[in-house]
């Protein structure tokens, strides 16, 4: 499921409400519209398919705990996401090396020639780490922004309820990341 794809709030708070009273089926339903999301976000914070697997049992282990408590103040998107962009930080606090691979920021480049040189290949490699790099030196809160923007494709809007802060710190923080990521890659420009 697409970050744009949107269901009526009204569907929504059935499905909750269902779900809040025990609803299995309900339940079921709310993980299968997120999992791929929390999966992603999981998957660009650690890079590891295993770390990310483990990380969306335990987001949703937390939202069916915490799911009575849900009192939609904000779309149920939202605040699953904060669950796991917390998890996701929480995690990352306790793991020695963060990683996002580069995938994550430009995708594999397989799509684009599907018959590589080897030349090619070698240079994409070489430019997908000199990016990941640059990705990896952000901060975690900028690195954050970066991942939920341009790798889930959401608003301003959404990445700062997510994020629980202003659009405008949204947009301040995405044009700080940008602008490190460039001062870094601008010596190597021949190179990208």
């Amino acid at each position: 499921m697409k970050a744009q794809e949107t269901y009526s709030d009204l569907e929504e708070r059935e499905l909750v409400v269902a779900a809040q009273g025990g609803d299995l089926a309900a339940f079921k339903e709310i993980y299968d519209r997120f999992r791929d999301r929390v999966y992603n976000l999981a998957y660009y914070s650690f890079g590891e398919s295993l770390a990310a697997e483990d990380l969306l049992q335990i987001v949703f282990m937390k939202v069916h705990r915490a799911l009575p408590t849900f009192r939609f103040e904000s779309s149920l998107a939202t605040w699953i996401y904060r669950i796991a962009l917390n998890e996701c930080l929480n995690q990352n606090r306790r793991r020695a090396a963060q990683h996002v691979p580069l995938e994550a920021i430009l995708g594999s480049g397989d799509e684009i020639d599907a018959r590589p040189t080897p030349d090619d290949k070698h240079m994409r490699n070489q430019r997908r780490e000199i990016i990941r790099q640059a990705v990896m030196e952000l901060s975690p809160k900028l690195r954050a922004v970066v991942v939920l923007k341009y790798l889930e494709g959401l608003s301003y809007e959404e990445v700062a309820a997510v994020l629980e802060c202003a659009p405008g710190t949204v947009a301040s923080r995405l044009n700080r990341a940008l602008a490190q990521m460039e001062a870094r890659l601008r010596p190597l420009r021949r190179l990208l």
